[in-house]
């Protein structure tokens, strides 16, 4: 019956609804106080970090009310004056493995400097010189304007195939690793994209592709590179790019919740790594002396935005005093900052295992007018 041609009929109908209302909205509330209790339940409320106390014990407390009341749960923590490194930490102390996500394209980066001083590869070199089966504006790409973040590339890996594009999705869901193609996969998928605007824009994959560029040329894995290349002359004993998930605990959410190890598989070059703060301490000294294997690559090259300029994968600011040259990075379970300004040979480095940013670090050895959280922080992963 259609009711509105039955006056009498649609007003019956309205009255019983009125009715019926309050118990409805009873039960809805109540429905709703018990999903919410359920909720409460399953999610940890925010807390300081946990786990017995390593180090120095005024670091560790300049350290957590930098970074405020989140949910944390280890962190590790090192600062740099001069020669002397400082070490504090919560439930992790400077020998404890982290994932440092992002930091990881300053290796990449190094390792690019490097190339190039070793006759491998040039600034102009192309993606289509080194593989020659692509075409297009892909093929004309420069291994620069990758470093720099300007190369048109997209933002992120490109799923292969509906099934992988899906499991992507599950797994970002189920907080799992999203990166699942392999190299092939990764250099293969260059043929399918868009070349856009060379502008400065972050992208995940196109560092992933740089790296697997660099190892290409060197006729080496990029696993095999960043040893041979970086951590062994450093002498950094526990950084290294994972080939599984083993030997590393799980990190959390940005909510607490448990997140499994990342591997990145073919996109290892642009977050894959794992390390310590006592490594990342030698990397970051090695790097601001100009000691460390390309490590030209953190001179500030070109503008970024109206707060940074870029090197090859570093920032450095121009808004803070003094001026900061750092990266961040982010995995499912980890977070991760380290800068330093060479004039001042002073850095800081922090990591965690929860996906809550730890950029204000950078308010441990810099200042502006602006709070050390409003940092501006390049996205993660």
């Amino acid at each position: 019956m259609d009711i509105t041609t039955d006056s009498g009929h649609h007003v019956n109908q309205v009255v019983a609804k009125t009715q019926r209302s309050p118990r409805r909205r009873l039960v809805a509330v109540v429905a709703a106080a018990i999903v919410a209790a359920l909720l409460l339940l399953i999610t940890p409320f925010p807390r300081g970090f946990q786990g017995e106390a390593t180090g120095d014990a005024a670091l560790r407390r300049e350290v957590e009310s930098t970074l405020g009341s989140k949910h944390w749960h280890h962190m590790a923590a090192a600062k740099i004056n001069g020669d002397e490194v400082t070490w504090a930490g919560a439930g992790a102390d400077e020998n404890t493995e982290f994932e440092i996500g992002s930091i990881t394209k300053t290796f990449t980066a190094a390792l690019f400097a490097d190339a190039i001083e070793r006759g491998e590869i040039d600034e102009g070199t192309r993606l289509g010189d080194v593989w020659p089966d692509l075409d297009g504006d892909v093929a004309e790409v420069t291994l620069a304007s990758i470093a720099m973040q300007r190369s048109g590339l997209p933002a992120q890996v490109p799923a292969p195939d509906f099934i992988t594009g899906a499991r992507t999705m599950v797994a970002n869901y189920i907080h799992t690793d999203p990166y699942l193609g392999t190299k092939t996969e990764l250099i293969d998928s260059l043929s399918t994209v868009d070349v856009g605007d060379k502008k400065p824009e972050y992208s995940n994959f196109a560092f992933a592709v740089l790296g697997q560029t660099l190892a290409e040329a060197a006729g080496e894995s990029y696993g095999d590179l960043v040893r041979e290349r970086i951590t062994e002359p450093l002498g950094m004993h526990d950084t290294f790019v994972p080939s599984s998930p083993g030997g590393l605990t799980h990190g959390y959410t940005a909510s607490g919740l448990p997140a499994a190890p990342w591997t990145l598989h073919g996109a290892a070059p642009a977050g894959a790594i794992r390390s310590t703060t006592h490594d990342l301490s030698i990397w970051l000294q090695a790097t601001m002396r100009g000691k460390a294997p390309g490590a030209e690559a953190a001179h500030p090259r070109a503008e970024y935005d109206e707060n940074e300029r870029i090197g090859w994968a570093w920032l450095t600011t121009t808004s803070r005093s003094p001026h900061i040259t750092w990266h961040n990075g982010g995995t499912g379970g980890y977070r991760s900052f380290l800068g330093f300004n060479p004039d001042e040979r002073t850095g800081i480095i922090v990591l965690v295992d929860t996906a809550n940013s730890v950029d204000a670090a950078m308010g441990l050895i810099s200042s502006d007018s602006a709070s050390a959280a409003d940092a501006p922080a390049m996205k993660e992963g």
